[in-house]
């Protein structure tokens, strides 16, 4: 698995933790992180768009609290 798929306009479909992830509501259905990233995120407590620095307006997550918008 990757750690991310910001360079593809989607998620590879069989990333199981990503699609786990989007079930469970952690991430939005259009999350670009790899699954694992998203998964380790979750399992850690935190929010894995919490910790994502990427161009929200291609993932459709949730603004980073700490970034100033840019991607």
């Amino acid at each position: 698995m990757k750690p991310h798929y910001f360079d593809q306009e989607e998620a590879d479909p069989d990333d199981f933790l990503l699609g786990m992830c989007k079930t469970q509501g952690y991430v939005p259905p259009t999350c670009l992180l790899g699954g694992a990233t998203a998964w380790d995120e979750v399992q850690k407590g935190r929010s894995p768009c919490d910790g994502c620095h990427r161009d929200r307006t291609k993932c459709l997550g949730a603004m980073n609290p700490l970034s100033d918008g840019t991607p």
